[in-house]
């Protein structure tokens, strides 16, 4: 079996345009995570991380419990309606991928310049199920660490380590990271989706999405 063999299976333009996509999210995410570690409080990653710290320490300190479980409550029951869309849309995208005995005339109308192949077909629907899938599993990582949270938060700081507030806010950067992470999988899916209809709208959808992060990512 050709590990490969997909490669083969797409057009220059295709090869180019995937190639073109991959480099330009790519590239944005480096671009976005060292801003994160330069100016934190330039974008709103780092200044929601900042931001959790803070709540943490407060709500720590002024045992403000009630705030916190309304709080992490509501983190927790995001994290979740988003798990479980992630793997009803994977499940869902799996049994069209099984059950349907040949490709709608409409992804093959829209491909002005792509593939047809019906084997790059099944390889797209399979990364649209691949980034549905880390996205539940992140989802799903974040509410372990909310979970964990509510617990820790509501302890006694003299009942707990000397470091209680440092270890409850690691655990909250690590939920919102994971939290993050999972978003941007649904991002992905958005051009990856277009990918279907061929490989100029997934250039056009990787640019779109480009945009828009840089919009959403950015405070100043």
């Amino acid at each position: 079996m050709d590990p490969f063999g997909w490669v083969r299976e797409m057009n220059l333009f295709e090869l180019i345009a995937v190639l073109l996509s991959v480099a330009l999210l790519g590239g944005y995410h480096l671009w976005l995570a060292r801003r994160v570690r330069r100016y934190p409080e330039r974008t709103i990653i780092g200044n929601s991380a900042i931001k959790r710290r803070g709540w943490v320490q407060s709500v720590v300190s002024e045992r403000r419990d009630i705030l916190a479980v309304q709080t992490l409550r509501n983190w927790s029951t995001a994290a979740s309606f988003l798990a479980t869309t992630a793997i009803l849309i994977a499940t869902g995208v799996l049994h069209f991928l099984v059950s349907i005995p040949q490709q709608p005339d409409l992804l093959h109308k829209l491909n002005f310049l792509g593939s047809t192949s019906s084997t790059l077909v099944t390889l797209k629907l399979l990364v649209i199920v691949g980034l549905l899938l880390v996205a539940f599993f992140n989802f799903a990582v974040a509410i372990r660490y909310y979970n964990h949270v509510s617990i820790e938060i509501n302890v006694p700081e003299a009942a707990g380590v000397q470091n209680a507030v440092s270890a409850i806010q690691r655990m909250m950067d690590r939920g919102g990271l994971h939290y993050t992470v999972g978003m941007r999988c649904f991002y992905l899916v958005i051009p990856t989706s277009l990918w279907l209809f061929g490989p100029v709208w997934l250039l056009l959808g990787s640019m779109g999405l480009c945009l828009a992060l840089v919009w959403m990512d950015r405070i100043d």
